[in-house]
């Protein structure tokens, strides 16, 4: 296969440690970033400090655009990585889907998004003919500048796979390529199980973190906070059997003992929700991806969902007013 053609857009936490972990293993690619980040990277390169070590992008390395006005040339690639928040997708691939058929376009797109429901989201709004990957990032991360991300976890590769059984080629060597970055990647046939048990960590944490400002090991610790995440594992796991046919365990209790609990300690006890670090900086969260797809699922299944339903209302109350 010729040299692959990468563009990664996000210049969040997440966009920032993959551009860098694929330009660690000597791939050229372009990050599309938006406003003042746009020079700052151009001028300052990327940094990435935290659990997998400290490591510099020199300037120059990755080529740098402008999201909001990105040149052809950025979207003409092999693979488009989308870093952006789940609720930012549309607006992301609509333009690219609406010129698809006149000017060249990505042919794969590769989502690494939180939650549940992008996938669907990207397939429905692109031509047939683009391949569409999903992916389970298990870190957390936190940018402290434009150009400066810290990893305060990393508790396995990166998978990758299609919901739609997409011809895997082009992705399986973009993993590849990548084996020399910070970033461990593998492909995995049974993706939507991996993605539905990171969906359901999420659900249980995420947002929980969010309303109380405490850590993943305060969270479980505390024992209101436990029962709470209890049930909306509980709530969850019986939505998930029912919709995707996914048994992630005999109930709320059994999880978070058995599960959780064991994943969280000792490794992301310290860890800050994602969301938590969203509604801290007055940005919209995820929560209609996470616990609103709970919700969601739920309706259509016949199954009450009222404590993630609770907590998807505290959740938009909290981004609305400015708790």
């Amino acid at each position: 296969m010729s040299k692959l053609r990468l563009t990664v857009i996000g210049g969040g936490s997440v966009g920032l440690v993959m551009a860098a972990s694929l330009a660690l293993a000597g791939i050229d690619l372009t990050l599309l970033a938006r406003g003042p980040a746009v020079g700052q990277l151009r001028r300052d390169g990327i940094e990435v400090t935290g659990v997998l070590g400290t490591h510099t992008v020199a300037p120059g390395t990755i080529a740098i655009d402008d999201a909001d006005r990105p040149d052809a040339a950025s979207l003409d690639c092999d693979v488009l990585i989308v870093a952006t928040k789940a609720y930012q997708l549309a607006g992301v691939l609509r333009p690219i889907a609406a010129k698809a058929g006149d000017t060249a376009a990505p042919r794969t797109i590769l989502l690494l998004q939180n939650g549940w429901g992008s996938a669907d989201e990207a397939r429905a709004m692109m031509p047939g003919a683009t391949a569409i990957f999903s992916s389970v990032m298990l870190i957390g991360s936190e940018r402290r500048s434009a150009r400066q991300v810290n990893i305060n976890v990393q508790a396995g590769p990166v998978r990758i796979g299609s919901l739609f059984g997409s011809a895997s080629d082009v992705i399986r060597a973009l993993i590849a390529a990548a084996a020399n970055g910070i970033l461990p990647m593998v492909y995995d046939e049974k993706i939507e199980q991996a993605i539905l048990s990171k969906f359901l960590f999420n659900n249980c944490l995420n947002a929980s973190g969010a309303l109380t400002g405490k850590t993943y090991g305060e969270l479980l610790g505390n024992p209101h906070s436990r029962r709470l995440i209890i049930d909306l594992a509980d709530e969850a796991i019986r939505v998930l059997a029912a919709a995707r046919d996914y048994q992630a365990a005999e109930g709320g209790a059994h999880y978070v003992e058995n599960i959780l609990t064991p994943l969280v300690i000792p490794k992301a006890a310290a860890h800050r929700s994602s969301m938590l670090q969203d509604v801290e900086a007055g940005r919209r969260t995820e929560i209609d991806y996470l616990n609103g797809a709970v919700a969601s699922m739920g309706h259509a299944c016949g199954i009450a969902t009222p404590v993630n339903e609770a907590i998807l209302a505290l959740i938009h109350a909290r981004e609305r007013n400015g708790w």
